[in-house]
């Protein structure tokens, strides 16, 4: 009698071990899961007012219904969803610059390779531009220039603004 005691505790106790896991893995596939409760899950509720609603942010993205900003980054996790960086990592790419920093300095928090310029100037290649000679009128190649704080900064990235380039040449 005892032994099926035992035996119907631990198949109860397996049973909810494999609905857990059956959840985790149904959440990490991206399959939505139920609400833990009604209160914590209104879809209607939006307490840190990101624009996330708080069942969303706590079942589906992992963050903190009640902080805006949960990584911290200075981005609101809603402008984090709307720019596909993830609203969890300070810095989504993984180059050193948080999200935050990367957007005021008009860098790309989803691509490592781009990183803030040390002056603050912002990338603004438009990435249409063509080299197409060096006659007048014809668009120069992207030249990499050495800027004051003494780092390369690409000609395109001045695109679209005017600014009065200092240059000097040597031979």
């Amino acid at each position: 009698m005892k032994q099926h005691d035992v035996t119907g505790r631990w198949s109860t106790a397996w049973s909810a071990s494999i609905g857990l896991l059956l959840a985790a893995s149904l959440a990490l596939a991206g399959v939505g899961l139920a609400c833990v409760s009604t209160e914590e899950c209104d879809s209607t509720k939006d307490d840190d007012a990101d624009g996330l609603d708080n069942c969303t942010e706590a079942n589906k993205l992992g963050t903190d219904p009640d902080l805006a900003d949960t990584d911290g980054d200075g981005l609101d996790d809603g402008f984090e969803v709307e720019l596909g960086t993830d609203p969890n990592l300070a810095d989504t790419d993984g180059d050193g610059f948080d999200d935050g920093s990367e957007v005021d300095c008009v860098s790309s928090p989803t691509d490592s390779a781009e990183v803030c310029y040390a002056c603050g100037w912002e990338h603004n290649d438009p990435k249409s531009l063509v080299s197409t000679g060096a006659s007048v009128g014809d668009v120069i190649e992207n030249l990499e220039l050495v800027d004051q704080c003494g780092e390369l900064v690409d000609l395109w990235d001045f695109a679209g603004k005017y600014h009065i380039l200092y240059m000097t040449a040597a031979w």
